[in-house]
């Protein structure tokens, strides 16, 4: 490199430095298009997206839908009552997750024209190895982290003999200690951070009595089947007791079934985390869950015990019985005091006010890492300028 050329790249570097202590960068958020599905592994990116732009950061959310229909063509169709082809459309979280999701800025990479600067930041799902290689392909220059939510998907979307460094990709921030762990078991080489999800404050201890209902959340309609027929098989002295379905409702109207019940059967043996069992505490329902086949920190003591914020099982068919006990404790008001306090004791963790310290504390320290990356690198530059000219006297 020339004296120029040095002196080019320290005043590139000098331009990014500044950048980023102006807060004249870009965050960007890769995403897929939940169809109006509800996601919680999506809800947490858009929470992360949404807490930043509350903070006055410059976040837009990006994805990949080839052939999409302009705003000027889906105009048109609709206006002559020609047909739609819902392939070519941008559904997004609206519907579920709220309308301020929605508003925060799109972009499909696959029509505009996407410029990326060495000041910016990329967030790319573990899921995501194809969108690591393409931006490693063409030197995006922006730093790049994988946010970890489901070590898994790691190992079921990437190529045999590839990991993250062959991507240029060095940055990691996970949901838990766990997916921590794993990730640096097989690449050591990670910085990494972690950021715990946030139970949303729609997901509250209710105002009104509680309904003696019992929600359902399992993605599985045969688990759903198995539970409530056989419950009332063999109990049928409760026949009166409702089963809720909580699958593909929006945010807030789940969160309300939630609120309205007294009790919620959680099974969900592929969670990581394990959200649905979580919110229900949070609105104060008692909760009777199957152990998932990772058991989620929060759902452990110190000593490796399970915690007695739910009643827990690792055998299906033992709900319907542990149903039957917590509807009799409930209709006598005899529900253990040492559940109750557990319950408690864990609606006080992911709390908004925690998330919001959180995430403040890693972007911060995301910022303040990309800022000492360009100092090193322009220290170095600097020094090589510095040992040229000695050597040309």
């Amino acid at each position: 490199m020339s004296k120029v050329n040095d002196v080019t790249a320290i005043e590139r570097i000098n331009e990014a430095i500044a950048n980023i202590k102006d807060n004249n960068f870009n965050i960007y958020f890769f995403v897929i298009d939940s169809r109006n599905v509800p996601n919680s592994s999506l809800a947490y990116i858009y929470e992360l997206a949404k807490t930043l732009q509350d903070k006055n950061y410059k976040v837009t959310m990006l994805y990949q839908l080839q052939g999409e229909y302009t705003e000027a063509e889906l105009y048109k169709k609709k206006k002559k009552g020609k047909q739609i082809d819902p392939s070519k459309v941008f559904i997004g979280v609206g519907d579920w997750l709220g309308k301020e999701y929605a508003e925060i800025p799109h972009m499909n990479i696959s029509h505009s024209q996407w410029t990326v600067t060495p000041s910016d930041i990329l967030f790319i799902p573990e899921a995501f190895s194809s969108l690591m290689f393409q931006t490693y392909q063409h030197k995006a220059p922006c730093r790049r982290i994988v946010l970890l939510q489901n070590f898994s998907y790691v190992t079921d979307f990437i190529p045999f003999g590839v990991e993250w460094k062959n991507y240029g990709i060095y940055d990691v921030i996970a949901t838990t200690k766990h997916q921590e762990t794993l990730i640096k078991s097989v690449f050591p080489y990670m910085r990494s951070k972690i950021l715990s999800p946030v139970i949303n404050s729609v997901f509250r201890k209710p105002i009104e009595p509680k309904k003696l209902t019992v929600n359902l959340i399992t993605s599985d309609q045969r688990i759903a089947n198995k539970v409530v027929k056989t419950f009332y098989w063999k109990y049928p002295i409760y026949k009166f007791i409702s089963f809720v379905d909580l699958r593909n409702l929006s945010r807030d109207e789940y969160a309300e079934k939630l609120r309205e019940g007294a009790i919620t059967v959680w099974v969900d043996n592929d969670t990581q985390f394990g959200y649905g069992a979580l919110e229900a505490i949070a609105c104060d329902n008692v909760l009777i869950g199957k152990v998932p086949d990772s058991t989620p920190e929060w759902m452990t003591n110190e000593d490796g015990s399970l915690n007695d914020c739910g009643l827990w099982t690792y055998d299906v068919n033992v709900i319907p019985d542990l149903l039957a006990n917590v509807i009799g404790a409930w209709m006598q008001d005899n529900i253990p005091s040492e559940l109750t306090k557990a319950m408690e004791d864990t609606r006080t963790k992911y709390t908004v006010e925690q998330w919001n310290n959180n995430v403040e504390t890693v972007i911060n320290d995301v910022i303040n890492e990309q800022i000492k990356s360009f100092e090193s690198i322009k220290n170095s530059i600097q020094g090589k300028i510095k040992n040229e000219l000695k050597e040309d006297k």
